[in-house]
């Protein structure tokens, strides 16, 4: 079933799956172990997930492609990932208040959240960033 679909989109979906675990478990690391509140916990879980997403993107999603700067392309990104966050954290707040007892296990709004992020993630990155190939000349 996945060979449908092009090769963006599966290593897109690898590198969120890889983005997902590192979030989900420095989530639950944090209100598990350490006992943080599932909104604190989000913040360094978050920040952690989109660099990783960030260099495993540019290297096997879509390489060639984007800004000439890397740091215009980092925070480009970022742009685009809080975007997506606002409407994951949309997402994570409703399941929440829908079934409280779901704070007991965050990574569940997590997930839900997470899903409707990533396509919008995916739409806005191919669209927006990564929309265009970098000349040889930009690559060096």
């Amino acid at each position: 079933m996945l060979q449908r679909f092009p090769a963006s989109v599966r290593n897109f979906a690898a590198v969120g799956a890889i983005g997902f675990v590192l979030d989900a478990g420095i989530l639950s690391a944090l209100t598990h172990g350490a006992g943080w509140s599932p909104w604190a916990a989000r913040v360094p879980s978050f920040t952690t997930a989109v660099i990783a997403t960030w260099l495993l993107n540019r290297w096997l999603t879509f390489p060639g492609q984007g800004l000439q700067r890397r740091s215009l392309e980092a925070l480009s990104y970022g742009a685009i990932q809080v975007c997506g966050s606002g409407l994951n954290l949309l997402v994570f707040g409703l399941c929440l208040a829908a079934v409280p007892r779901l704070v007991a296990v965050p990574v569940i709004p997590f997930a839900v959240g997470s899903g409707v992020a990533m396509v919008f993630n995916y739409v806005a990155l191919r669209r927006l960033l990564y929309a265009r190939e970098r000349t040889a000349r930009e690559r060096t």
